[in-house]
């Protein structure tokens, strides 16, 4: 086809020098990010607008993608997107009912840079038995000037763009919504709202800078804390003018939970809540990144299969947590229960857009703690 004969050449650089080449997709701008896999089949347009990809490089491990289109309805963040993605193969002629245009049209539009026709077999391999290391797509051969392109790589830092999509106090309301619930804005997901919404939730979400005070003053029967960039993006640039920022969430959110309202973390919130209670949290190798990962309830002892796409874990567990949920792999924390609190977290995403809906009982266990 012509779109593919007019393709530009791309190149993928990683940190250690790996040069890769392929095509170029999406957006034509340089795109320096965290270089990472993910292993979904399905979900390429929830996975570039997840804001936890907000420094991201993603290499999707599925060798097709884009073959049903994109649509309005399933952005998981309006402005917030991946840095850059890596594909090996993509459809030109999407074909769904739901279909309103190619993956080609969404990266431009989203200004993401992208590069196809590469191995991406290979790339996942090196991630996985090297780690995560940071990249660059360029438009332009890195081998002309490789030290310039290098040491551009090696300067990146990350950054975060301060959860941009609501920055006011926002409500999403239904007339016959049951419970308040404020969420703080580390970076949310449209799916978690839509979820509690229809569990009959009226969910108003605030700016990460409010404060313990300021989110209580909203009236809350409850509190999610969901969504984030990580840990690396919040130290450095999580308020615009606050060097400690990591410091102040922690203190905002040890308040809440002590408070007595009920409190859920979610992805980020769930790290961030082991945080303030005294816990730790530790980068991962490569980390969890697809709607294949299976987790266990260590109450029932069922196992199921959930989305994640995080590159952190709690690692020392808090002295008033509970554990309540593992990986089945690696036996790592996906999940915590502070008994004397009426406070809850998990790793992993209830009720995902992408991936199975099978862990649903982790809202009606959070709303069963009101009142």
């Amino acid at each position: 086809m012509d779109i593919f004969k007019n393709a530009q050449k791309a190149w993928l650089l990683l940190e250690d020098g790996t040069l890769y080449e392929g095509y170029g997709l999406g957006s034509a701008e340089d795109a320096i990010g965290e270089l990472v896999f993910n292993t979904s089949v399905v979900g390429f347009q929830e996975i570039l607008t997840d804001p936890a990809n907000a420094n991201n490089i993603v290499v999707e491990t599925f060798p097709l993608t884009g073959n049903y289109g994109v649509n309005h309805e399933n952005d998981l963040h309006e402005s917030i997107t991946a840095r850059g993605w890596v594909v090996r193969e993509w459809c030109p002629q999407p074909s769904n009912f739901r279909c309103e245009g190619r993956i080609d049209e969404f990266l431009e539009k989203k200004n993401i840079s992208a590069i196809f026709d590469l191995d991406t077999r290979a790339i996942t391999r090196k991630i996985r038995d090297g780690g995560v290391q940071k990249a660059l797509i360029t438009r332009q051969d890195p081998r002309s000037d490789l030290d310039v392109a290098l040491a551009k790589i090696k300067a990146w830092k990350p950054g975060c763009p301060v959860w941009v999509g609501y920055q006011d106090k926002v409500t999403f309301d239904k007339l016959d919504s049951k419970y308040n619930i404020t969420m703080v804005n580390y970076g949310i997901r449209n799916d978690v709202i839509k979820a509690l919404m229809a569990r009959g939730c009226r969910v108003t979400v605030v700016p990460a800078s409010y404060t313990e005070k300021e989110i209580l003053e909203t009236a809350p029967d409850a509190v999610v804390l969901c969504g984030g960039a990580g840990l690396e993006a919040l130290r450095t640039n999580y308020y615009e003018q606050a060097e400690n920022a990591i410091d102040g969430a922690e203190e905002t959110v040890a308040a809440l939970m002590r408070s007595g309202t009920p409190v859920l973390g979610i992805d980020f919130g769930h790290q961030l809540m082991a945080l303030a209670m005294e816990g730790s949290v530790e980068k991962m190798h490569c980390g969890h990144r697809g709607a294949n990962c299976p987790v266990t309830e260590l109450a029932s002892g069922r196992t199921f299969i959930t989305s994640q796409n995080h590159g952190y874990i709690v690692k020392d567990i808090p002295t008033e947590a509970v554990v309540s949920h593992l990986n089945s792999n690696d036996k790592t924390c996906e999940g915590l229960e502070y008994p004397q609190m009426k406070a809850m977290s998990v790793q992993f995403i209830p009720e995902s857009e992408i991936g199975r809906k099978n862990f649903d009982g982790i809202y009606e266990r959070f709303l069963g703690l009101i009142g």
